[in-house]
């Protein structure tokens, strides 16, 4: 399993694990009977968790473009 991989499979199991924690929270005080929006609050840490993965992993992605092409020119001479 390669570096981008690994990483956007940690992201993710991230953003589902906050995901779950807002969504034990939310049904936790919904048994208490106090009203709250964690459900809201899950669903926008999923959305910007999922942001923030696909702009780390652009940002991956240009970063090992430019590597790849230096090395091809010191390799080249």
């Amino acid at each position: 399993m390669n570096v981008e991989t690994q990483f956007v499979r940690a992201m993710v199991g991230y953003a589902l694990a906050r995901a779950h924690t807002q969504r034990a929270r939310g049904a936790a005080a919904k048994t208490r009977g106090s009203r709250n929006e964690l459900g809201a609050s899950a669903l926008e840490w999923a959305i910007i968790s999922a942001i923030l993965v696909a702009a780390a992993l652009a940002i991956g992605l240009v970063v090992r473009g430019v590597i790849d092409k230096r090395t091809g020119e010191i390799q080249n001479g």
